[in-house]
């Protein structure tokens, strides 16, 4: 097992650690494990009831879907739970898709990908949450999740680089050693869902040590019908083909780019006509990821593509702000990350991008 530890943004945070993985499933998920044995008892505590019986049939049906369509993600996921102290069941629970909308959901995360540029296609993500980033433990949900960065290297697998919450076995943001970077916004569906569906973040997760390029991914998630939340997600790869997942489970369609269009964004709400009121949320809620929406089409256009006009936009203040310190937001940026696909690269910051330099993680 090797792993490093590095601390951004200054004293009084979470530390957030890197951790490189290399193996079979049963290797990844006690390197995961061993590395964020605090973290991941930090979200059990935080994040889980008291007594989890009362999702004892949330537990059980992602168990079996799991057995049934991603045996190779619950082994990592079980080794993970023996090796971090915590038991089968909290980590089933921990990362079980909740399948439900939130009607008052105002905040959210925002992704934008350039086609091409000086330094190639682009992708970009603020990641966001209601607490600002700090070093006081979670208690009764109130406080950040601890993250991580995994490096991982599946015996066999594509290598990959997962930006997740510690404990969490989610491939929504990533980028592989193909050239592919993708990332996610919380939406919502309205529509029915079964927990006999495959879980939508796990799918992912899967995927992104298969997909090769924009194709594979399409394949990818439309294969399956899909359990959670409800996404929308981004893709670019190192050719500068891109789209939009738009996964209004167990729906999944894509958005793809108007011709000539020189990137794409994903905020927190379906950009389809066609799935425009699947979400719960009343119009107010939607006021500030629309306003979101249209400030990121502007600047998409309104600079060079390249990597300091995306860094740029990652801190931009304003009206709708995409670096997010709370107040009139509501939300605060926890961290902010750049997935460079020809190069194979990611640059990370651990808390508001607006106050200092990103750092470098390879495959």
């Amino acid at each position: 097992m090797r792993f490093a530890v590095f601390r951004l943004g200054g004293m009084g945070m979470i530390v957030m650690k890197i951790v490189e993985c290399r193996g079979s499933d049963t290797k990844i998920g006690r390197t995961i494990g061993e590395a964020l044995r605090e973290e991941i008892q930090a979200n059990v505590r935080g994040f889980l009831p008291a007594e989890l019986s009362v999702l004892d049939g949330k537990i059980a049906s992602f168990h079996e879907s799991m057995k049934r369509f991603l045996p190779e993600v619950l082994e990592q996921m079980l080794q993970a739970a023996k090796a971090a102290g915590v038991t089968d069941k909290q980590m089933l629970a921990l990362n079980a898709p909740s399948g439900e909308s939130d009607p008052n959901f105002y905040q959210g995360c925002s992704n934008v990908v350039f086609a091409a540029g000086p330094d190639g296609p682009l992708w970009g993500k603020n990641n966001e949450g209601r607490f600002p980033p700090t070093d006081q433990p979670v208690v009764d949900a109130q406080g950040p999740r601890p993250v991580c960065a995994l490096k991982l290297y599946p015996k066999q697998g594509i290598p990959a680089i997962c930006f997740t919450f510690c404990g969490w076995f989610s491939g929504a943001d990533m980028i592989n050693a193909e050239g592919v970077a993708t990332g996610h916004s919380s939406v919502g569906s309205k529509f029915q869902q079964s927990p006999r569906h495959v879980s939508v973040l796990q799918w992912l997760w899967r995927g992104m040590f298969e997909i090769r390029g924009l194709a594979d991914y399409v394949n990818h998630v439309t294969a399956q019908p899909l359990r959670g939340k409800g996404f929308s997600q981004i893709v670019v790869d190192r050719h500068g083909q891109m789209a939009s997942g738009e996964l209004a489970c167990p729906l999944a369609q894509i958005r793809w780019p108007a011709e000539g269009a020189m990137g794409m964004n994903c905020v927190n709400h379906y950009q389809l006509p066609t799935l425009e009121k699947i979400d719960a949320r009343q119009p107010e809620g939607l006021v500030n990821s629309k306003g979101r929406q249209a400030y990121l089409d502007e600047a998409i256009v309104s600079g060079d593509q390249s990597l300091a006009h995306l860094k740029n936009i990652l801190r931009r203040h304003g009206e709708f702000s995409i670096c997010r310190h709370g107040g009139r937001d509501a939300c605060h940026t926890e961290y902010s990350m750049i997935g460079i696909p020809n190069q194979r690269k990611a640059l990370l910051y651990h808390g508001y991008p607006c106050e200092g330099e990103y750092q470098e993680i390879s495959i």
